[in-house]
């Protein structure tokens, strides 16, 4: 399809007059129909200023269908690149939940028999501090999820406030050997964590559908 044709399609389907347009353009109105016929071509300046008329970019205004391709192809490219907020949900709810496993899997020191002798287990040990390091650097790692630097920063004291709690309640379990009791407490506030502080306050939906 030729520039003038365009030019014309365009120009009725917004149900304007070619006095309108020249009107508009400061030319006269042989003029906008010698574009539409393909007499004469509009300068530039023209061009931009027909664009703008049209509320279009001028790349559409003068190839609509390679446009089209254009856009079509961005649309695809941009929906390739769309997070996956379901698997990042699910991810941040894991580490939080495996955080939580580890944590009192720590409290609970194991012993072992040496030349008659019972001793903590300290291998066993420092692979649970180990694996609780990890969980906690991959809940950090999900906080950059946020795009808010604000929120990012409120979710950060959020979570440390939470990790802080959760350290407490390992610790009394370690000290005074709660031992299940232990487990529930911790379980409790990271459920009220993930289904109540994290939708309400962190902008992350874990506890209901983010309209």
């Amino acid at each position: 399809m030729s520039l003038g044709e365009n030019i014309k399609n365009k120009r009725i389907e917004l149900k304007l007059s070619q006095e309108y347009i020249a009107d508009q353009l400061g030319v006269s109105r042989q003029a906008v129909s010698k574009w539409e016929t393909g007499q004469s071509d509009p300068t530039a300046s023209n061009l931009t200023e027909l664009a703008a008329l049209f509320e279009i970019s001028i790349s559409e205004l003068v190839d609509p269908e390679k446009y089209a391709e254009e856009q079509s192809f961005l649309q695809k490219q941009s929906a390739k690149r769309k997070p996956n907020l379901i698997l990042r949900t699910n991810l941040s709810v894991l580490a939080i939940a495996i955080q939580t496993g580890f944590l009192y899997a720590c409290t609970q020191i194991s012993y072992k028999t040496v030349d008659g002798q019972r001793l903590p287990d300290y291998q066993l040990m420092l692979i649970n501090v180990a694996f609780l390091f990890i969980c906690s650097a991959w809940m950090v790692r999900n906080l950059m999820y946020e795009k808010d630097i604000r929120q990012r920063r409120k979710n950060a004291k959020i979570e440390l406030l939470y990790c802080s709690i959760q350290l407490g309640i390992a610790l009394c379990t370690f000290y005074f050997k709660l031992g299940i009791v232990g487990l529930a407490l911790m379980l409790l506030v990271m459920l009220f964590y993930i289904l109540y502080i994290n939708p309400k306050y962190m902008n992350r939906p874990f506890g209901k559908k983010k309209i």
